[in-house]
């Protein structure tokens, strides 16, 4: 009888310790966004990313691993780093491009350990970032996809190269295969640019052709199982950079969600 009752606990404890949790809902999501501890110039951007929208469809659970590709200032970071709470862990990547750009928002941002559940890749390029095999739930990239073939900036007729050539997408994609678990999710959110664009667009507006990307993730090993369009604007000239007043933050966005084959 002994041996049954501790039978039973250990089946109990093993069936509790490999229950995974329920993803949050989007009322959760929501009520992330009003925590007193966000920053007011995060806040600021929610009408523009809906990133109740985005994290809900990612299907972002408490303890869940999510690696955060060219995470920028760490603005969906963060967000991510509340939903998985203290079980979870944030991986924040920034190869040695994006960092140029991202240095100072992702100090102030996590200063003091703030966010004690990110891990930062400062300067790391994706084929090299330290997570084990099939660890992470969610892989995330928002609005960077197309920094893969970012090799240069022409400003007022003055070129700037940033990269020598674009990134091996390729073994970067292959990366992130290995890295997420069987079940995992790979969300990409990028810019529109118009079809037939090429690899032109990533330098010239900060865009890319979505069928570029569909192309290459299935090359990759990877289905697209949905699509959200909580950032369509069909108003919008996907000729446009996007960091020109008239259409910061009104892009016509695709929002991909990938499994691994």
């Amino acid at each position: 009888m002994k041996l049954s009752k501790i039978a039973i606990l250990i089946t109990t404890g093993l069936t509790a310790t490999f229950t995974q949790a329920a993803p949050l809902s989007l009322t959760q999501l929501n009520e992330l966004l009003i925590h007193p501890n966000r920053q007011s110039t995060d806040s600021a951007r929610d009408d523009a990313r809906k990133p109740a929208q985005i994290m809900h469809f990612s299907g972002v659970s408490t303890g869940d691993n999510v690696l955060d590709l060219f995470a920028g200032g760490g603005w969906y970071s963060e967000l991510f780093s509340m939903a998985v709470g203290s079980k979870g862990n944030i991986y924040a990547q920034n190869d040695s491009v994006i960092w140029r750009f991202a240095e100072k928002r992702i100090n102030k941002r996590t200063k003091g350990n703030r966010l004690p559940n990110i891990t930062r890749f400062d300067k790391i390029d994706i084929v090299d970032i330290a997570v084990p095999n099939k660890t992470i739930d969610i892989a995330f990239t928002a609005l960077n996809y197309h920094d893969l073939f970012f090799t240069h900036d022409i400003t007022d007729g003055k070129k700037t190269v940033f990269r020598d050539k674009a990134v091996d997408h390729k073994s970067a994609l292959a990366k992130v295969k290995s890295a997420l678990k069987d079940d995992g999710v790979f969300i990409i959110i990028d810019h529109h640019a118009p079809k037939g664009s090429g690899f032109d667009a990533p330098n010239s507006t900060h865009r890319i052709d979505s069928n570029i990307v569909k192309y290459q993730m299935a090359e990759a090993g990877f289905r697209l199982v949905e699509e959200a369009f909580y950032l369509s604007n069909p108003k919008d000239n996907l000729t446009i950079n996007v960091f020109e007043d008239s259409t910061r933050g009104k892009t016509d966005r695709f929002i991909y969600k990938f499994i691994k084959m």
